[in-house]
C-alpha cells in the first residue's frame, strides 16, 4: 500500500512592504507528513516558510516568504489575479527585476526519521518535487516532498511500505511526468538496487528491483525513454582495482537491457552520465588525487563504445567531475571542481567525435572567497551555474560561513555571459553546492539547498 501523506498548512499573517502577505512554514515532526504550524505573527516581514496567496493594497496579489526571523521576509507582487477566465488565479510575475527573490520554503524535518536529497524536479503543471527519504531503523524508503509552483507546501509522497524503496541517490522525471527515484542498499553480500516510480496524478507509487547480477555501487542515473541509464563501480572481489560499468535497465520491470564495462582507474567518485536531445549517451569519470583520470565515453544505443576522450591535464591537481551536460551545438560540457586552490572549470568536447573544443575557468579562489559548485542548469541560450563562495578553503568542507552565491551564465562557446550576485534572503551560512531548476509554470529560477544541517534546508524562487 502506498504511503502518501499530506496536510494543509494554516497560513501565517504578516505585513510586508505595506501589503498583507500570507506565508506558511513547513514543520514536520515524528510521523512523516504530519505538519504543525507555529504561532501567528503580525510584523514587518514573514516568518520562515512557504508562501500562499495574499491581497495587496492595489487589488493584486503578493507572494513572499522569509527564510529567517520575523521581520526579514521579502515580497514581490505578481500580476493582478482577478480575470474573467479564472477569477482569483495567481498569475506569474510580470515586470519584476530578473533574479529578484519571490518566495522561500524552509524545510524542517525530523533528523531521526527523514531527510532530503539535493535533487528537485519541476513538473509541467508547475509543482515542484524535492527528493526525499525516510527510514525506520535499518529500512529506508524513497519519496518526494511536494511544493506548489507559488511556494505553498503540499506534503509528501513515498513508495509502498512493503517492499520499500531503498536509500535514494537521485530523482528524475520520466516522459509521462512521473518521478523516478533510484535507490541502493547493501544487505550482507547483496547489493540491491530499486527504482521507485511516483506518478504525477497521485496514483500509488510502485517499486521495481534492478539486478545486474554482481556487486554494485551506483553513482548517477538518467532517464532515456522507457529506460534508466545507471553508472557505477564494482568490484566483484573485495579489493580494488574497481570496475566501472554503465547499465541500461527497463523502467517498468527492472530488467537489464545491456551492461558495458569501461576501462577506468579507481572509479569511486566523479562518475556521471548525460543524455542528449536525440538520445545520445555520454559517460565520464573525472577524479584526481591518489588516482588520476579524466575520461569521457560516448556510448551507442546498444552500449558499444563509439569514442573515448582523455582530458587529463598536466600538471595534475586534485579535482573531481561534478556535472556532465549535453548542450546545443552538439557538444558535451564536463564541469570540474578543483580543490586546492579552489577552482570551477568547464571543458567542452564535440558530441560526434569527442574532440576537445574549449575550456573555461568559471570561478577561481580569490579575495572574494573559495568557490564551490554543485550542478548546472541548461537554459536555451546558456548553462547556468550557481557558484557558492566562502572564506575557508574548499578542501576543508563544502560548508561556508559566511556564504555568498553568484549565478554564472556560460555561453555554449565557452564565454562567460554574466556573473550576477544572487541574494539568499537572511541566509548567511551553508553548503557551497546548490541545485538549480526552472519552474514549470513561470520559468522562475529555483534553487535548492539541501546539503548541510537540515535546519538550513531551503528552496528559493527568483524572478525569471
Amino acid at each position: 500500500m502506498t504511503d502518501i501523506k499530506s496536510a494543509l498548512i494554516l497560513p501565517r499573517l504578516g505585513l510586508v512592504a505595506g501589503a498583507l502577505a500570507i506565508t506558511g512554514c513547513l514543520d514536520v515532526h515524528g510521523d512523516l507528513g504530519v505538519f504543525t504550524e507555529g504561532g501567528v505573527e503580525s510584523s514587518g516581514g514573514a516568518d520562515p516558510g512557504a508562501s500562499t496567496e495574499g491581497a495587496s493594497g492595489d487589488g493584486g496579489t503578493t507572494t513572499s516568504a522569509g527564510p529567517g526571523e520575523p521581520g526579514d521576509g521579502t515580497a514581490v507582487p505578481t500580476t493582478a489575479a482577478d480575470t474573467e477566465e479564472d477569477p482569483g488565479e495567481l498569475l506569474c510575475p510580470d515586470g519584476q527585476p530578473s533574479l529578484s527573490p519571490m518566495w522561500t520554503v524552509q524545510f524542517e524535518l525530523d533528523p531521526d526519521t527523514q531527510f532530503l536529497t539535493n535533487n528537485l524536479v519541476a513538473l509541467s503543471d508547475g509543482r515542484i518535487a524535492v527528493g526525499a527519504g525516510n527510514w525506520d531503523g535499518l529500512n529506508t524508503n524513497a519519496g518526494v516532498a511536494w511544493v506548489d509552483w507559488d511556494g505553498g507546501t503540499e506534503g509528501w509522497s513515498f513508495g509502498p511500505g512493503d517492499p520499500q524503496g531503498y536509500d535514494p541517490h537521485a530523482l528524475r522525471r520520466a516522459a509521462d511526468d512521473s518521478l523516478v527515484a533510484f535507490g541502493f542498499t547493501i544487505e550482507g553480500t547483496q547489493h540491491l538496487m530499486r527504482m521507485t516510480r511516483i506518478p504525477a496524478d497521485g496514483s500509488p507509487a510502485t517499486v521495481v528491483d534492478a539486478d545486474l547480477g554482481h556487486a554494485v555501487w551506483p553513482q548517477d542515473f538518467e532517464i532515456l525513454g522507457d529506460s534508466a541509464l545507471i553508472i557505477g563501480r564494482g568490484p566483484e572481489a573485495d579489493m580494488p582495482p574497481f570496475e566501472l560499468w554503465v547499465a541500461r535497465i527497463d523502467l517498468a520491470t527492472g530488467a537489464l537491457e545491456w551492461e558495458v564495462e569501461l576501462p577506468s582507474v579507481h572509479p569511486v567518485l566523479g562518475l556521471h552520465l548525460a543524455v542528449g536531445p536525440n538520445g545520445e549517451i555520454v559517460a565520464a569519470h573525472g577524479k584526481a588525487g591518489d588516482h588520476d583520470e579524466f575520461k569521457v565515453w560516448r556510448l551507442g544505443d546498444d552500449g558499444s563504445v563509439l569514442w573515448t576522450t582523455d582530458l587529463l591535464e598536466q600538471p595534475v591537481r586534485n579535482n573531481e567531475l561534478v556535472d556532465l551536460v549535453v548542450t546545443p551545438g552538439d557538444q558535451v560540457v564536463a564541469i570540474m571542481q578543483y580543490v586546492w586552490p579552489a577552482e570551477v572549470r568547464a571543458h567542452a568536447i564535440g558530441l560526434a567525435q569527442g574532440e576537445a573544443r574549449w575550456d573555461t575557468q568559471v570561478a577561481m579562489e580569490d579575495d572574494s572567497g573559495s568557490p564551490g559548485f554543485g550542478r548546472a542548469l541548461l537554459d536555451p541560450d546558456a548553462l547556468v551555474l550557481p557558484i557558492g563562495r566562502g572564506p575557508t578553503p574548499y578542501f576543508k568542507g563544502e560548508s561556508a560561513d559566511p556564504l555568498t552565491v553568484s549565478l554564472v551564465r556560460l555561453g555554449f562557446d565557452g564565454a562567460i555571459l554574466d556573473d550576477t550576485p544572487l541574494p539568499l534572503p537572511d541566509f548567511t551560512a551553508g553548503s557551497r553546492t546548490l541545485t538549480p531548476a526552472r519552474g514549470g509554470k513561470c520559468g522562475d529560477l529555483l534553487l535548492l539547498h539541501a546539503n548541510a544541517d537540515p535546519s538550513k534546508h531551503r528552496l528559493w524562487s527568483f524572478a525569471p
